[in-house]
Formats: structure tokens, sequence, C-alpha cells
């Protein structure tokens, strides 16, 4: 099966906090210019927690009403409770995508977030992909809890961005065992090739409105069984992201939109996920750099 490149891409926005509707336009014609298999609205790189419902709903219309089946359309629900999840869940039931995308809410919640997953598996009207991120909830959950899961007719795949070789391994050979047909999905940019090449369906990643062509030539080598290649490309993501993002990350958010603002995608590198004066002058030379040396790689 040919693995799949899905971008989580980020929200672009206006200086002002209005979404840039023109932007996330550009995001999805270059993604599909570029053959991505998705591109899933509201994650983390999307900052979900700190936009309003209304600029999400918005973007959600746009984008159902734009992407005119290019590709898969995945929408984050994420929230700080299931009830608001679930309220999320009922407002774009009206619109035409492909998926929900849902990580149980951590630190602050009681809940069982196996119960949390089932109930809104349960509630679906679509399929729904669980985005597993223990760094961002804290929830772990054990191989048994995966396979209560994994039964569930509306777990249509997981993004795994646990960082976590082992239970990647084992993910796999629980698939295998039970003979399920839940996809796996790498969400961890820095070890895409590693994941796709011992046997995981793609990858779901954060870098991905900038990295877009690099990721899909990463995954056609694995597809071509041309292993050096997609190494070779992977490590090329790599020195991208140390450009774009930083060494130390400081610049994950506003580093991205900058570079996206100098290839003309969008319209500002606003976030409300990162403070704007850590976008320096030195930053900004820095990813200027960056972007001129992988020219052809971002294309």
């Amino acid at each position: 099966m040919k693995k799949k490149v899905v971008s989580a891409t980020v929200t672009p926005l206006m200086e002002d906090g209005t979404l840039d509707r023109q932007g996330l336009c550009n995001l999805i014609d270059r993604g599909a210019r570029h053959g991505l298999d998705g591109m899933f609205l509201f994650g983390s790189m999307g900052e979900w927690g700190g936009l309003s419902d209304a600029l999400k709903q918005e973007g959600v219309e746009l984008a159902s009403s734009y992407v005119k089946n290019r590709f898969e359309l995945l929408v984050g629900i994420n929230a700080t409770s299931l009830p608001l999840s679930l309220e999320l869940m009922k407002r774009y039931k009206q619109y035409d995508f492909s998926a929900y995308v849902f990580m149980p809410p951590g630190n602050t919640s009681r809940l069982d977030p196996v119960k949390s997953v089932l109930t809104i598996l349960d509630a679906a009207d679509r399929p729904v992909y669980l985005y597993h991120c223990p760094p961002n909830n804290g929830i772990n959950f054990s191989l048994k809890d995966f396979e209560t899961m994994m039964r569930h007719p509306n777990l249509k795949g997981i993004k795994n961005s646990s960082s976590n070789m082992y239970l990647r391994r084992e993910l796999l050979l629980l698939r295998e065992n039970m003979g399920a047909k839940t996809l796996f999905f790498e969400g961890q940019e820095w070890a895409a090739d590693e994941a796709l090449i011992v046997g995981c369906d793609g990858m779901i990643c954060g870098m991905g409105a900038v990295c877009s062509k690099l990721m899909r030539r990463l995954a056609d080598c694995v597809d071509n069984g041309d292993i050096a290649g997609a190494v070779a490309a992977q490590n090329r993501m790599i020195e991208v992201f140390h450009g774009v993002y930083g060494s130390n990350i400081e610049n994950c958010w506003n580093g991205q939109k900058y570079a996206l603002v100098k290839m003309g995608l969008i319209a500002t590198p606003y976030t409300t996920a990162q403070e704007m004066s850590s976008l320096t002058d030195a930053a900004k030379a820095r990813i200027e750099k960056c972007l001129a040396e992988f020219e052809n790689d971002l294309g």
C-alpha cells in the first residue's frame, strides 16, 4: 500500500488574529500540487488551544468547500474536556470532510482516557484518528488500551507522536496479531524514515506546510525500496527543521509561518502559540538562508 503523507498544517492568521482565508487556500493548493494524501486542521501545530471556536469553524467550512476531494481533510476536535470535544463534533457534522482527529484531554482531567476515546468513537458520524501525544496531555496508553480502542470500527488510524520506537514496533505487532485494519501514522518528523521503513502506513507531521515536497519524496522512496533515498530525504528535512525552527525549537510556530510568508503563501507570521518577540532579526536571517539553500527541496 502506498505510504500516505498528511500535513498537520499551521493555521494562517492575519495580524488581528482573524483567519487568513487566502493563505489557507494557498496551503491546500500547494499540498495538492505536491501530492499530499491529506491535511490535518487544528492539531498542535494548528494552535487549536489558542483559537476561538468561531475561527476554527470558519476554517473547517472554508477548507471543506475548497479541498474538493483533492485529498483527505482531517479536522481536530481537541478541547479541554470531553463534552467540549463532543460539541465541536456536533458543530462540524454539517461539513464535508474525511475524518475527525481526537486527543483525550489530560492534566486537568480525571476522566478515563480510554472511555473518552470510546465515547468519541461511538458518537462519530465518520472515521476518527486518535492523536497519541503523551508530551502534550501526559497520557500513556497500555498495549491493552490500544487493543481495546483498535477493535472499534470507527477508529481509522493512530497518529503516534510519542517519540517511542518501542511503542511503534509493539503496535505494528499488535495489529498483525489482531488482524486489525487500524492505520499507523508517525507524528514525529525527525523519525519518519524509520517509521515508514518498518511498516507504518504514513506520516502526519507538523512541518508539512513547508516540507510537503520533501515528505512526499521520503514516502515515495520507501514505496520504491530506495532506503538510502529515504534516509537522505529525512536528513534534508532535519536540516530544514534546524533552519526554520532553530536548534532548540525556539521558532516552531512563528518560524514556520515566517518561512511561509517569505514563500508567498500566507500573509503574516502571527501566532497565538508563541511570543512573537522570539522571531528576532537573527532568526529571520537564519530562516531566509535556509529557504535559499533548500529552494529546490521545498518547491
